[in-house]
């Protein structure tokens, strides 16, 4: 554990009558953190970089800052992650000369629901009164797919308003569900005070379980007036 932030990085906002709340936090095995998450009055997006001597982070912050400049003009997420996926592409051909890229998950929010993309391990789940259900997943069968492979094409799936009533979307690095279980998922969500403080618990949940990677999750809620 020496030398790895306690703190976890948050981010927090309201999007199309939902409440966002994300956090990330640096793992053991590198001295920068290669996840990124970025939230905006649209919706959210997560990524995990994937490339050596740095690369994957810049990778990651690439993806992230495409993703949101799309979610923020009303684009597809499908749309966003797969333009994320050629610009990445490029800049590992063209500038870095090194292979990488990103896995990633990108959700609109807005009336009618969540419309999500996801390429590669980043997961998405549904954590209610009757458990945990993940939601929307890469195609099996891609094992290795990633953005900037120049061959993968995001997987988009909807998730309609009625279906989120009494439920928390969770989206998540493989830094997080490789290493927490359903229930101590469930007990963190719906114990803690805030969403916030839930994404907060969440993260140092997975550092506890002896997670090494970089974690970080983003959560989500229909508002309560709305």
């Amino acid at each position: 554990m020496s030398g790895v932030a306690a703190t976890p990085e948050l981010h927090a906002a309201r999007a199309g009558g939902f409440e966002v709340a994300a956090a990330t936090l640096r793992g053991a095995r590198r001295e920068v953190n290669e996840d990124r998450v970025s939230v905006c009055g649209r919706g959210f997006c997560v990524f995990d970089g994937i490339g050596g001597c740095g690369a994957g982070e810049v990778f990651a912050e690439l993806a992230a800052n495409r993703v949101r400049r799309g979610l923020l003009g009303g684009e597809d997420p499908g749309r966003a992650l797969a333009g994320a996926s050629r610009d990445l592409a490029s800049l590992g051909r063209e500038v870095l000369r090194s292979p990488g890229g990103a896995t990633g998950c990108a959700c609109a929010l807005g009336e009618g629901g969540c419309r999500l993309a996801v390429l590669g391990d980043v997961r998405v789940f549904l954590v209610g009164p009757g458990g945990v259900e993940e939601v929307c997943r890469d195609v099996p069968g891609l094992g290795g797919a990633y953005l900037g492979d120049g061959r993968s094409a995001p997987r988009v799936g909807l998730i309609g308003e009625r279906r989120l009533e009494a439920h928390v979307l969770l989206a998540c690095s493989d830094g997080f569900w490789r290493f927490v279980g359903a229930r101590e998922l469930a007990e963190v969500v719906r114990g803690a005070p805030t969403l916030g403080e839930a994404a907060a618990r969440l993260v140092r949940l997975a550092r506890s379980c002896a997670s090494p990677d970089d974690v970080t999750v983003a959560l989500c809620r229909p508002l309560a007036e709305s």
